[in-house]
């Protein structure tokens, strides 16, 4: 999105400078769909061996949730949120480092505190609101957490197992969260401060 457009947008100025500092772009993201659902079965599988070769922490995360019982129908969101990315990221000419296990687990724990949190009757609900939408606004990656949050609100409303949801959206979420930070080393806590 031109820089013009963002500066029209109704949002707070930290949000609109966040989606000036994203690195993948609507365009990136929207193209890497396009691209993504255009392809054979085997290209997908060729794919998704190169991502094992470059981000195996990220395809490991499926490998254990399949373990834990979770349908491989239900999987496939999380097999298809990695193609896109990896397509997107591929389309803008960037190499992200392998993602390790200190960072997959730094970040996991990042994203179940803030669903605790956000889930948390004792917490006031203007309180949930508003630590929700501080993130939002401040995350680097707005693209990305935008189309994450509209993967999953879905399954948010879903008669479901709870445990199956869970285990789903946090996975998502956590992608989310280990991309930006390779992206932008070390966002979670500059925002803190």
């Amino acid at each position: 999105m031109p820089r013009n457009m963002i500066d029209r947008l109704p949002l707070p100025p930290r949000q609109k400078q966040a989606l000036r500092q994203a690195r993948i772009s609507e365009k990136m993201l929207a193209d890497a769909i396009v691209q993504r659902d255009q392809m054979s079965m085997e290209e997908k599988a060729v794919l998704i061996d190169r991502i094992a070769e470059i981000q195996p922490q990220l395809i490991g995360s499926i490998v254990v949730l399949f373990r834990m019982g979770i349908p491989e129908a239900r999987l496939e969101m999380l097999v298809d949120l990695l193609l896109m990315l990896t397509l997107a990221l591929d389309q803008g000419g960037i190499t992200l480092p392998a993602a390790d296990e200190d960072l997959v687990e730094q970040c996991y724990e990042r994203v179940t505190r803030r669903m605790t949190q956000e889930t948390d009757s004792r917490v006031l609900p203007m309180e949930r609101q508003r630590v929700s939408q501080n993130y939002i606004e401040q995350h680097p990656e707005q693209w990305l957490l935008s189309y994450v949050f509209h993967l999953i609100n879905p399954l948010t409303q879903s008669s479901e197992e709870d445990r199956v949801v869970t285990l789903l959206v946090t996975t998502a979420l956590n992608y989310v969260e280990i991309v930006t930070e390779l992206l932008h080393p070390r966002w979670e806590r500059k925002q803190a401060h």
